[in-house]
């Protein structure tokens, strides 16, 4: 059974979009929060663009601008970076193992010619580290070309990026055997 958490700035949303319009000192005793807060609280959401405040004489109303929510606003920059770092510290370690092969990579093409022959272990275990040093470096080049950061491309980005951790798990075990 799927469990939805909301917060209270959540509600606030909600509160708005279901009014359409409403004095903040309404949405406050709705809410049960003081004035102060819910002040703050659409002040952020106005500069996030979810939500708007307008004056009437000094009474402030809160007005619903859209469906947006304080989910899709959020900047997934930091998330990003985060996460760009685990894939640089993965490929440095990868980039730290040597290994002794007889054959020559350089670049996938090579890779699919050498898994169409029977190969050394070590050889394997070559052509294993260099298709996840490229699948590094393309995500690495991916992850720079983003200009927006939000929910969909760092779920994107985690998926490939788990994706690789899982091949390097298994690469990690042939290496050891």
């Amino acid at each position: 059974m799927p469990v939805n958490i909301s917060t209270a700035v959540d509600s606030l949303v909600e509160l708005v979009n279901n009014k359409k319009r409403i004095p903040l000192e309404e949405a406050a005793k709705e809410l049960g929060l003081p004035e102060h807060i819910i002040n703050e609280w659409a002040v952020f959401l106005e500069e996030e663009e979810i939500l708007t405040i307008e004056y009437q004489f000094t009474t402030p109303f809160l007005i619903a601008k859209g469906k947006k929510t304080v989910e899709e606003s959020r900047d997934y920059s930091q998330d990003i970076e985060i996460l760009t770092r685990q894939i640089e510290i993965m490929q440095s370690g990868l980039n730290k193992i040597v290994i002794k092969h007889a054959i020559v990579i350089k670049d996938v093409d090579d890779v699919k010619i050498a898994l169409t022959k029977k190969l050394s272990r070590e050889d394997m275990i070559y052509t294993q580290k260099f298709v996840l040093d490229y699948e590094i470096k393309q995500l690495l080049h991916k992850v720079s070309r983003l200009k927006v950061f939000n929910k969909e491309n760092y779920d994107e980005i985690n998926k490939e990026f788990e994706n690789i951790k899982r091949r390097k798990q298994i690469f990690d075990k042939n290496l050891t055997r």
